[in-house]
């Protein structure tokens, strides 16, 4: 009888075993308000974004935001704070690499993107601003 306690106690214990395997399970930032299992807000934590070069047309990228942006092409560099001025291509997932959709609520007034989300591993991040 013991024996039958123990094998069905360990069948039911087995599945809330921790899985070493895996790396964590984060919860987004609730400032997000989705549905997301990671996030960030704030421009200082801005996904890596692809933009097109103003000069060439060609691939150019920022990793950080306050990073200067730099064509490897054309050697054209531009400031972080024109960011605007460029075209947007996507943001690049920090968390697994994937091309981010992104988008503007609001864009007369910020002409920045102001959200932006991976569908591959569901990271989300929202620009932070007051009204």
């Amino acid at each position: 009888m013991v024996r039958w306690l123990r094998r069905v106690a360990v069948r039911i214990v087995e599945p809330l075993r921790a899985d070493p395997e895996k790396s964590g399970f984060r919860l987004s930032s609730p400032e997000t308000s989705t549905t997301t299992l990671d996030g960030d807000v704030g421009w200082a934590s801005r996904p890596p974004a692809l933009l097109s070069c103003a000069r060439c047309g060609s691939d150019v990228n920022q990793h950080h935001p306050h990073d200067d942006i730099d064509c490897r092409r054309c050697v054209a560099t531009f400031d972080y704070d024109e960011f605007p001025k460029l075209e947007l291509q996507h943001f690049i997932c920090p968390v697994c690499g994937s091309e981010m959709e992104h988008g503007r609520r609001h864009p007369r007034v910020i002409d920045v993107p102001e959200w932006a989300t991976c569908h591959s591993c569901r990271y989300h991040w929202e620009f932070k601003h007051d009204y």
